[in-house]
């Protein structure tokens, strides 16, 4: 993933994150804005959250209100509602969300896990293997890069994709013990 290397606001994180994965999944940005308004009336909407959307009109004009709060909130720094924040994590997919808590969580030196012990029907060993190799050949280009131009946006551009690689080995980690303690729980047919 190609993001700034400098601290990002929680508002960067996720509007790098949505970008990314609107994109990935081919979303328009009229559905993710329809995904957030959809997450923020699942819990509890305006009365528990004190965000109002304030959306009339058909459903066209909702979509397109939605998404363009929705990004007007993610572009403009400081303009995003913290009791918006769970709305938006919980439209995302839970590694897209979990993701982006981890980015906003880092920093601090503490990082997000899911509640959820569903084990995965069977472990992605190529997906995981795709994303350690394209996430350490990014960290060795920009090392590389860094090395010869030692400027500080390269250097921070290196750390960026190191700590992407190291969480893409974590990752892959995570769901081999995953994998491992399934496979330790599945009662022997013998």
């Amino acid at each position: 993933m190609n993001i700034s290397p400098r601290a990002q606001t929680i508002a960067g994180v996720l509007r790098t994150e949505i970008e990314a994965w609107r994109r990935a999944e081919k979303l328009s940005r009229e559905a993710v804005g329809v995904m957030v308004m959809e997450a923020h009336q699942r819990m509890g909407g305006e009365a528990a959250t004190g965000v109002d959307f304030g959306f009339v009109g058909d459903t066209y004009d909702q979509a397109k209100k939605a998404a363009q709060k929705l990004f007007r909130w993610l572009d403009a720094e400081g303009a995003l509602p913290a009791n918006i924040v769970p709305a938006i994590l919980a439209a995302l997919p839970a590694d897209v969300s979990l993701h982006c808590m981890n980015q906003i969580l880092r920093p601090l030196g503490a990082e997000a896990h899911s509640l959820e012990q569903v084990a995965p029907a069977r472990f992605d060993g190529m997906g995981h293997l795709q994303s350690m190799i394209k996430e350490s050949a990014e960290a060795q280009s920009a090392v590389v890069i860094a090395a010869t131009v030692q400027t500080p946006d390269s250097i921070r551009v290196a750390i960026k994709e190191v700590a992407e690689s190291i969480q893409a080995d974590v990752d892959t980690k995570r769901s081999l013990e995953a994998a491992l303690q399934a496979s330790q729980q599945i009662p022997s047919s013998t």
